[in-house]
């Protein structure tokens, strides 16, 4: 079956993900409110980001039927970032062909990001590293990988345009990365980390504390 079960359950109450490997068309994944299709990204024409922006949907779409037993309205912010009208559920979803995420969590912010192994991830690790990140990295592959996918999750959790990944975001340069702080203009957020590593690619999901 496509989907790719987690080694571990997230054990976080009212949290879920889902973790899915693209094997089918595009009409397979049609079976989502036709609402949600409106909230595609302008670059939907695309063949290969509409599959996936699709199939992201599709497992959005599971996980709401599963956990919360409600339809609801998916809309998306002026950056295109999906998001649920007037309810207390927050989603991320991620994406790189084949392979896509979708989380859903009560109340608190979340943030998801996928990433695949075979980016060369060490050239731009100065772009998203402060100084004892790198120097906790070693610019050791699956170090930076978590470095950078928990990064990401937690620019989305946070909901804020603008950061800086070297500077505004700080992880605890632990393994696995468990812990992360975001300072920005005089507020501080703390964030919990969890991961997972596949074959193919290495997943974060960050949670607001």
């Amino acid at each position: 079956m496509p989907q790719i079960f987690p080694l571990r359950d997230l054990n976080l109450p009212g949290t879920s993900w889902m973790i899915w490997e693209i094997r089918e068309n595009e009409a397979f994944f049609e079976d989502i409110p036709n609402s949600w299709k409106s909230t595609l990204p302008p670059n939907h024409a695309l063949d290969i980001k509409k599959l996936e922006s699709l199939a992201a949907r599709f497992c959005l779409w599971q996980l709401v039927q599963s956990q919360v037993g409600q339809e609801l309205i998916l809309d998306k912010t002026s950056n295109n970032r999906p998001y649920f009208q007037n309810s207390d559920w927050q989603i991320s979803i991620s994406h790189s062909f084949p392979y896509v995420a979708a989380a859903i969590c009560y109340q608190q912010n979340i943030g998801l990001d996928l990433e695949k192994k075979a980016r060369n991830i060490q050239k731009v690790a100065p772009r998203f590293l402060s100084a004892s990140e790198m120097e906790w990295s070693k610019m050791d592959e699956i170090k930076l990988l978590a470095a950078w996918t928990s990064k990401e999750a937690i620019y989305k959790a946070q909901h804020q345009a603008g950061l800086d990944f070297r500077k505004s975001i700080q992880l605890d340069c632990l393994f696995p990365i468990q812990k992360a702080c975001v300072q920005f203009d005089q507020e501080s957020n703390d964030f919990e980390l969890w991961h997972e590593e596949f074959p193919e690619f290495w997943i974060s999901l960050a949670k607001r504390i």
